[in-house]
């Protein structure tokens, strides 16, 4: 039998002597892709950074390919994990290439092989050569991210931290990304330790999902499990509620994507028309359609990008 490459074993945390973390036991496979979903304050995020000690667990045993955290040097356990986060972290003063080669520079690669591991890695988030030597600012907010993912890859390590990497992107990129990462998960075979606070995304990812509340684990299960036998009526509400409303934020988008905003100028009428933004939910949409033949769609400035009206919502809907 495969004995699990992290394992927690009566794992607590404390902070200030609040317990956040209580009496956790976990264990996570080699080369799985697992995710750890909650609300703010679940204790998913504080689970994750006792793996690689950004937090010291208060009791319990944290291991990993079968040694005890502490048995490691700090310099050799942060070898074996890569880190990705919500806020990306790129270093602002460095280009695309060298903030993609900061381990492997410090793992005295030669600098050929550095050059070649960019490059291919690059190419792997679909981005080209062109990348190499362009600046953290002048990339998108899903561009850094793909340059984050990349640099936490470059290390090769066996093992991936990943902390709600895509909470701060539109719903659009957040997808894209979520394809690449299964697509690098299949190719690298690495185990990934997934943190969100998104059902939909954890069913779209997770081989096997733990959903937290108040620092326990509820259910650890497959997507398919947790759907159809969720744990108990937390569970279930928590699926349903997240559902729905990340489903409305995508159709929002996938209107616009799809052509289906009302065919009419920016003109007085759009101009005094209520507005909603671009990454609106789209029963927002409908009560404010509710009261006005038009509603205004926004993008993130501000800017007026065109409207909808009941025939659009009618014939997107249609087709759906």
């Amino acid at each position: 039998m495969v004995a699990p490459l992290i394992e927690f074993k009566n794992v607590s945390k404390k902070f200030d002597g609040k317990t956040v973390i209580s009496d956790l036991n976990l264990g996570i496979m080699p080369g799985e892709l697992f995710v750890l979903v909650g609300s703010s304050g679940s204790g998913k995020t504080t689970t994750l950074k006792m793996i690689n000690r950004l937090l010291e667990k208060s009791s319990g045993t944290i291991t990993v390919a079968g040694r005890g955290i502490e048995d490691y040097s700090l310099t050799d356990l942060r070898w074996q994990i890569g880190y990705v986060l919500q806020q990306i972290a790129l270093f602002p003063t460095m280009t695309v290439a060298k903030n993609v080669s900061v381990v492997p520079d410090m793992q005295r690669v030669s600098g050929r092989k550095v050059r070649g591991l960019v490059d291919n890695l690059l190419a792997e988030v679909g981005l080209d050569a062109s990348f190499r030597n362009r600046m953290p600012i002048e990339l998108s907010g899903g561009q850094q991210q793909r340059v984050g993912i990349i640099r936490a890859l470059a290390g090769k390590p066996p093992i991936i931290l990943m902390d709600e990497p895509f909470s701060a992107l539109d719903p659009l990129a957040r997808e894209s990304l979520q394809k690449l990462i299964l697509k690098l998960h299949t190719k690298y075979q690495n185990t990934i330790v997934f943190v969100t606070h998104d059902m939909d995304e954890a069913l779209k990812l997770g081989d096997r999902i733990g959903i937290m509340k108040n620092g326990k684990l509820l259910q650890v299960d497959t997507p398919k499990e947790i759907t159809n036998n969720p744990a108990n009526k937390f569970v279930a509400d928590f699926f349903s509620n997240n559902r729905y409303s990340d489903l409305n934020k995508v159709l929002v988008n996938q209107i616009i994507e799809a052509g289906f905003m009302a065919p009419r100028q920016i003109d007085e009428k759009v101009r005094a028309a209520p507005s909603v933004e671009q990454l609106s939910n789209l029963k927002e949409v409908l009560r404010l359609l509710a009261s006005s033949p038009l509603v205004k769609i926004i993008d993130a400035r501000g800017k007026p990008i065109g409207c909808f009206d009941n025939e659009s919502i009618i014939r997107f809907l249609s087709t759906i």
